[in-house]
């Protein structure tokens, strides 16, 4: 019996995926009809989880494999986001696409229906059990990532004060200036340089995104980040991702007589619609539901209109 369970523990260790909030788990079409698992921090158990909030789990039962599994385990009552909180392993069914997900109201949270095509697959909860047998893996100190109740990105211990009309200023540690693809200076990329510059709302990133738009640089790569809508009425503000189409041509003053955002014809979507929580700044990249891109270059750029 002894040997049995500890094998069994030692196959969930090496095959556990540890869940993250807004990304899909990955290749489940692979895995049609198996069971998976899935290891969920205690730290996700708190009642200001935002996908349950914002309802982001469609079905009864079966579930579309975007649906959040914390707003699943709430649903099927496996969970309540209040009391003790243990780290979970969860065992997941892989199921086949759903012609429908239909919603239903249970445990206090109202599941969504949802009859179009889904891309993806299903799964359904087989079973849910306190989580002792292992070590979770080691926190990600070098990242960056907006908490979900204030939806700020941690500081630095040494704020910067606001400038003249209320500007940003650049950390003193990620003053490197460097030129870019179209031979404009810009500022190397640093994970300072995304955080926030002090615990006012004004002094966030995100607040900064309503009237700047920002420019990231692989080596080969140009990307935008802007904001799409700024919320309101107890809505979150939105964001678009995107590449911008052949950036060596787009210096600095063809970028403003083009206006900032760029135009459709000057960029290619590559996410949309994305929650400011969705974006996890690390120390030389960016991820962002699931992809992760390599970063050297950024640049802050205010809105312009074409000209």
């Amino acid at each position: 019996g002894s040997a049995k369970r500890s094998r069994t523990e030692g196959d969930a260790q090496t095959n556990v995926t540890v869940y993250q909030p807004n990304v899909v788990i990955p290749d489940l079409a692979k895995k049609m009809n198996s069971l998976i698992e899935v290891l969920l921090p205690a730290k996700y158990l708190t009642g200001e989880t935002k996908p349950v909030k914002v309802k982001q789990i469609w079905g009864t039962d079966v579930y579309s494999d975007d649906s959040d599994l914390v707003a699943v385990l709430v649903h099927t009552g496996h969970v309540k986001l209040k009391g003790a909180k243990h780290t979970l392993l969860v065992s997941l069914r892989v199921c086949p696409t759903q012609a429908t997900y239909t919603g239903s109201e249970r445990n206090g949270l109202k599941s969504r229906s949802w009859s179009g095509p889904h891309p993806g697959v299903s799964f359904k909860v087989e079973r849910c059990l306190q989580h002792t047998a292992a070590e979770l893996p080691p926190p990600e100190l070098s990242m960056l990532r907006p908490g979900a109740a204030t939806r700020q990105i941690p500081g630095s211990l040494c704020p910067l004060a606001p400038g003249p009309g209320q500007s940003f200023g650049v950390p003193a540690q990620a003053c490197v200036v460097v030129f870019n693809m179209s031979n404009d200076p810009c500022l190397k990329y640093s994970i300072a340089l995304m955080a926030d510059q002090g615990t006012e709302p004004d002094r966030w990133t995100s607040t900064r995104m309503r009237r700047e738009v920002l420019y990231l640089e692989s080596r080969h790569r140009r990307f935008e980040l802007a904001q799409t809508s700024s919320g309101g009425d107890g809505e979150f503000a939105r964001y678009t991702f995107s590449e911008v189409v052949e950036p060596h041509a787009l210096d600095r003053r063809a970028m403003i007589t083009s206006g900032v955002p760029l135009p459709a014809r000057h960029v290619k979507r590559l996410h949309e619609n994305v929650d400011w929580e969705e974006f996890v700044w690390g120390p030389c990249f960016l991820r962002l539901r699931g992809d992760e891109y390599p970063l050297v270059r950024a640049l802050f750029m205010p809105h312009t209109m074409a000209s």
